[in-house]
C-alpha cells in the first residue's frame, strides 16, 4: 500500500519532485539502520548500518544521512489511514513507533523513509516547503508540529 496512488504522481508530478539532496526509499523492516537523536526529543540521524542488513544491502543509506519524512499509520477509532509524516521534529520513540506501525495488518509490505543528505542539499527552504506538503491542517491529529 503506497501513501500516495501513482496516478497522482502522475498527474500532480511537481508535488512529488524532491528537493536535491532530498531521497525517498521503500524498505522492509527490520530496517538496519541505527539512528540517534539529533538533539534531545527532535530529529534523528543515521548513525551506522546493521552489517549484512537491508540498508546495507540497498546500498542508499548512509551514516550522517537525516530522516525528514516516514509512513506512519494512525488509528481512529475503526478507521485507520496511512500518511507520509514530516520527521525531522520527531522524538526517537516517535520514529521508532511510527516505522513499526507499517504493519501488514494494515496491508504495509514497506515502509517509506525520506532522507535528507547535508552535504547534497542546496537549497535548506525547498527542503522546508516540500516538508511543509505533507504537514497537514493545524487541527488534524497527523500534525506534527
Amino acid at each position: 500500500m503506497s501513501p500516495f496512488p501513482e496516478e497522482d504522481k502522475e498527474r500532480y508530478p511537481e508535488l512529488f519532485t524532491l528537493p536535491k539532496g532530498v531521497y525517498e526509499l521503500s524498505t522492509v523492516k527490520p530496517l538496519g539502520i541505527v539512528f540517534e537523536e539529533i538533539e534531545p526529543g527532535r530529529g534523528v540521524i543515521v548513525t551506522d548500518l546493521v552489517e549484512g542488513g537491508t540498508a546495507e544491502r540497498q546500498g542508499v543509506v548512509q551514516v550522517g544521512d537525516i530522516l525528514i519524512g516516514v509512513t506512519a499509520i494512525k488509528v481512529i477509532g475503526a478507521k485507520w489511514e496511512r500518511r507520509l509524516i514530516p520527521a525531522r521534529d520527531l522524538s526517537f520513540d516517535v520514529v521508532v513507533d511510527a516505522i513499526g506501525s507499517n504493519e501488514m495488518k494494515w496491508g504495509c509490505e514497506d515502509v517509506v523513509l525520506q532522507f535528507e543528505r547535508p552535504t547534497e542539499v542546496e537549497d535548506e527552504q525547498a527542503v522546508k516547503d516540500h516538508l511543509a506538503f505533507y504537514n497537514p491542517p493545524g487541527d488534524s491529529a497527523w500534525r506534527t508540529n
